[in-house]
């Protein structure tokens, strides 16, 4: 490993990187989600053991992180999860979706490129312990809590749901109980959630929730150590109808008991779903900004030991690690120019070329368009 992070230094210092972040540097946004979510601990990660300009920010989630990433000043980077990408892609490329709405899209994404695939997120089902059902096939008509509309795991748990029942779910939608703490909304609205799932008796007063999904990399911080006790995981059955639908959109993932020592699982863990992250970032207009991503990403091969030894538990399961070559992604999907050369080589010693200047624009703030088809009942197959 020490040869490796001298290589990757000497690739660094070869193109005449600075490997230290200077305290006056322009800070640079990473949009994340909630501070309960695996999100945001990556983000203070690559702040924190890579590059001290980033600025970690608090967020909804991928759908919000999309179109902050594309419309607000000062973003550079985002987390997102594949199906929240793939539906923007899908939004903008299918000509029975309306005009207006297909240009949104269009827009959002003209510039938008991947920097480095991330790891598997879990989707965690939750229960209570004496819900006479065990698998997520069984959730049809249940009244179930997926967070809020723009939310990553709102798309996801919708897309999940439309593909079992072809229907609507019946959702809850989110509330905040004022007893519940938390740094952020977020993590108050979940924790909401979580203490109504629970106990649906003393907390009357509020929605009844069957089931909460959370989608996010295990450990969450949310469910880690405060998971009320009374509570279940859902398992995935592989074998059941629906289960060849979702298998070619998500992946099985297993739910360590390790990772929620409170929740009850049979055995070592709980057979779940898992949908792919990545972190975006974009063509900038400023070439500083696109310097930026070249120089990050040089930094993150230098650091990647520390990330793996020192960071969340998911930087030892990312999809792609340092020796490797970038893999190959889905149609309408782009890697960023700025990081992609850096990323494939950083283990090599060969100099690498920085990039031509290139005349990119930002993307036009498009008005919402409004439509009875929402694009996550759309992408979700309930409408068109």
């Amino acid at each position: 490993m020490n040869k490796l992070k001298t290589s990757l230094l000497t690739v660094a210092l070869a193109l005449g990187w600075s490997v230290c972040a200077t305290a006056t540097a322009q800070a640079e946004g990473i949009v994340t989600g909630g501070k309960t979510g695996t999100y945001y601990k990556i983000g203070e990660n690559l702040r924190d053991l890579v590059d001290s300009r980033v600025d970690v920010q608090i967020t909804g989630g991928s759908w919000t992180n999309v179109e902050a990433m594309s419309r607000t000043k000062g973003v550079t980077l985002a987390t997102v999860q594949s199906d929240v990408y793939a539906a923007f892609v899908q939004m903008r490329d299918d000509k029975s979706v309306p005009e207006a709405m297909r240009k949104e899209y269009r827009d959002l994404l003209a510039n938008l490129r991947v920097f480095m695939p991330l790891y598997p997120e879990e989707v965690h089902f939750l229960v209570r312990k004496d819900e006479p059902i065990e698998y997520i096939h069984q959730i049809k008509g249940k009244a179930i809590w997926m967070d809020m509309e723009k939310s990553g795991t709102y798309l996801t748990a919708r897309n999940i749901y439309g593909k079992l029942f072809q229907e609507r779910p019946n959702t809850v939608q989110p509330f905040m109980n004022p007893t519940a703490t938390g740094e952020d909304e977020g993590t108050k609205r979940r924790r909401s959630a979580l203490m109504a799932l629970s106990d649906p008796t003393y907390y009357s007063t509020y929605p009844r929730i069957d089931v909460m999904v959370v989608v996010g990399g295990q450990p969450l911080a949310l469910l880690e150590k405060n998971a009320p006790a009374n509570l279940k995981l859902l398992k995935f059955d592989p074998n059941h109808a629906a289960s060849t639908a979702l298998l070619q959109e998500y992946k099985q993932a297993e739910i360590k008991k390790a990772s929620y020592p409170v929740l009850h699982m049979e055995g070592g863990g709980s057979p779940s779903l898992a949908v792919d992250s990545y972190l975006i970032t974009a063509n900038f207009a400023d070439q500083g900004r696109n310097e930026f991503i070249q120089t990050f990403a040089a930094k993150f091969c230098t650091k990647f030991d520390a990330l793996s030894s020192q960071g969340h538990p998911k930087w030892k399961s990312l999809t792609w690690q340092p020796g490797q070559a970038l893999p190959s992604l889905a149609a309408g999907w782009k890697y960023s120019d700025y990081a992609k050369d850096v990323l494939n080589r950083c283990n090599s010693n060969q100099t690498l070329r920085l990039p031509s200047k290139q005349n990119t624009t930002t993307p036009a703030t498009p008005s919402p368009a409004s439509n009875a088809c929402s694009a996550q009942d759309r992408f979700a197959g309930l409408c068109r």
